[in-house]
C-alpha cells in the first residue's frame, strides 16, 4: 500500500495513545512461563503482539481475548510440551530472540525443533545470541551455515556461563527471562550494552515478580547472576501506554501550530522512548505534563542539539524530522544499530529526507541534519513502520504532496496510525 500525505498548517485533539508493544510482549512470554491463570490488561494488538501471541500458543498457552479487550492467558509453564516441529515468527524481532532459549525449556528437548522467520528478520544479527545458548547448554544450528534462521533447536538450557553482545537490548532480555529456569545458575556478561530502558523493563519485570539476580556494572560490562531453578507465578497487569508509537503524536503537536492532549501516560514506566519529552523541551518546545496527560503546544521556534541516540534507536526517525525544522544544526549520533532494525533507518531517513529537500548528511553512527525546507517527493517506506511513520510527519511538513511506499508497515505497531493522525487534523490517505 502507499501512504499519500498533504501539507497541513496545524493539529488539535485529544489521543488515547495506544499500548506499549514492548510491555505486551514481555507479559505474554512471561504469563507463558508462569504456571496458573495470568491477565493482561489493555494490551496493544498489532502484527508483532499477534505473533508473539501465536508463539505463546505454540509452546503451549491458552489466550482468549475478553469482551472488554483484556488478554487471558492460561499456562501450565514449564517444561512446555511442544508437539509441533517448526515455529515461525515471521518480522517480529522481538518474538525471534525470546522464544530462541525457551526452546531449551521442552519436555522433548532432545527432539530437534526448526525456527523460522521472514526474509526481513532474517538479515537482522543473531549470532551472538546463538553462541550464549550453545555455551548454557543448548544445540543450535543454522540449516544454511550463516547462523540466521531456518535454525535447528535442541537441547536443554542448562544454564553457566556466557557473554553475550548488548548491541541489542533484545539479546539480553531473551536471556534473563529464561535463565531463572535453567537446571544451573548462570552468570550472563553483557558487553556494550546499549538500549538499556529496554533491559531496565526486563529487570522490572523479574523484580515484581520475585525473581532472584544480583546485578552490577564493571568497566564496559553489564554482569548479571541469576539463580537457576525458580519460577515464575501468574500476574494480572496493566499494560502502559507505548512512548514509541506516542513519538509521532508528540512530535506533530510541536512542528504544527494548535495544541494536542495525550492521554494515558505513564512517566514512571522504564521505557527509554520517553526521553523524547526532554529533548524537545530543550530544544524549546512547549510540553506540559500533568499525571497522565500530556499538552503539547505548538508553533514554538526549535533549536538544533546535539543527541546521544545510543538508547533511543526507535524514535531516531521521528527525531531526523524534528531536526528538519530546528534551527541551526542537529546532531544524531552514537545509535549504530539503528541500522540493524526492520531496515538500516539511519540510511532510510537519509535518503527519504534527502529526496525531500532536507540537508542531511549520513554518518556510520547517526545523522547531521540542518533547519531545511522540504517538498514533496515519491519515498521509499522499506517496509518498516517508524521509516513510514516518521517521513509522514515529513509529509505534513511538505510543499506539495508526498507518497511513501509499503505503508502497510505501520499494522507492525500502529494500526490505526492513519485514522488516529486524520482525527486531530493530518492528512493522511492510505491507498492500494
Amino acid at each position: 500500500m502507499k501512504l499519500i500525505v498533504g501539507k497541513i498548517e496545524k493539529i488539535s485533539g485529544e489521543v488515547i495513545l495506544p499500548s506499549s508493544k514492548s510491555q505486551t510482549i514481555r507479559a505474554l512470554f512471561l504469563a507463558t512461563l508462569a504456571k496458573g491463570e495470568s491477565v493482561l490488561k489493555n494490551p496493544l494488538i498489532c502484527d508483532d503482539t499477534k505473533i508473539a501471541t501465536q508463539v505463546c500458543k505454540d509452546l503451549g498457552a491458552k489466550i482468549q481475548r475478553q469482551e472488554n479487550g483484556d488478554l487471558k492467558v492460561l499456562s501450565s509453564g514449564v517444561p512446555f510440551g511442544i508437539d509441533k516441529t517448526e515455529l515461525n515468527t515471521g518480522s517480529s524481532g522481538i518474538s525471534t530472540r525470546f522464544v530462541l532459549p525457551l526452546l531449551g525449556l521442552r519436555k522433548n528437548s532432545e527432539e530437534e525443533i526448526i525456527l523460522d522467520c521472514s526474509a526481513q528478520m532474517r538479515q537482522r544479527p543473531i549470532t551472538s545470541l546463538i553462541l550464549a545458548l550453545q555455551n548454557l547448554g543448548m544445540t543450535i544450528k543454522s540449516l544454511n551455515n550463516s547462523n540466521i534462521c531456518p535454525l535447528s533447536i535442541s537441547g536443554i538450557l542448562r544454564g553457566g556461563q556466557a557473554k553475550v553482545s548488548g548491541l541489542t537490548s533484545q539479546f539480553v532480555s531473551a536471556l534473563l527471562l529464561s535463565l531463572p529456569l535453567a537446571e544451573q545458575d548462570s552468570m550472563m556478561v553483557v558487553e556494550d550494552l546499549r538500549e538499556r530502558p529496554y533491559v531496565e523493563m526486563t529487570v522490572r519485570w523479574l523484580k515484581d515478580l520475585g525473581i532472584k539476580f544480583e546485578y552490577e556494572q564493571k568497566d564496559s560490562r553489564d554482569i548479571f547472576k541469576i539463580s537457576g531453578r525458580q519460577s515464575y507465578h501468574a500476574f494480572i497487569k496493566q499494560i502502559p501506554a507505548d512512548f514509541s508509537s506516542a513519538s509521532y503524536l508528540i512530535a506533530g503537536g510541536v512542528l504544527f501550530g494548535g495544541q494536542v492532549k495525550l492521554q494515558g501516560i505513564d512517566m514512571n514506566d522504564a521505557q527509554g522512548d520517553k526521553r523524547l519529552i526532554d529533548l524537545l523541551q530543550e530544544m524549546g518546545a512547549d510540553i506540559k505534563i500533568k499525571g497522565s496527560e500530556l499538552i503539547i503546544t505548538g508553533g514554538k521556534k526549535l533549536r538544533g542539539i546535539k543527541i546521544d541516540a545510543s538508547e533511543i534507536p526507535d524514535i531516531v526517525p521521528t527525531l531526523a524530522v524534528i531536526a528538519t525544522q530546528a534551527e541551526g544544526e542537529t546532531e544524531i549520533y552514537n545509535v549504530v544499530q539503528a541500522r540493524n532494525k526492520e531496515t538500516d533507518r539511519i540510511n532510510s531517513m537519509a535518503t527519504g529526507l534527502g529526496a525531500m529537500g532536507a540537508y542531511v548528511r549520513e554518518r556510520e553512527d547517526g545523522l547531521v541534519i540542518r533547519k531545511s525546507d522540504l517538498t514533496g517527493a515519491e519515498v521509499e517506506g522499506y517496509d518498516d513502520h517508524r521509516t513510514v511513520m516518521a517521513l509522514s510527519l515529513a509529509g505534513m511538513l511538505a510543499e506539495g504532496e508526498t507518497v511513501i511506499s509499503t505503508a502497510e508497515a505501520v499494522n507492525k505497531t500502529f494500526p490505526n496510525y492513519v485514522e488516529v493522525m486524520n482525527s486531530i487534523g493530518a492528512n493522511l490517505k492510505l491507498i492500494k
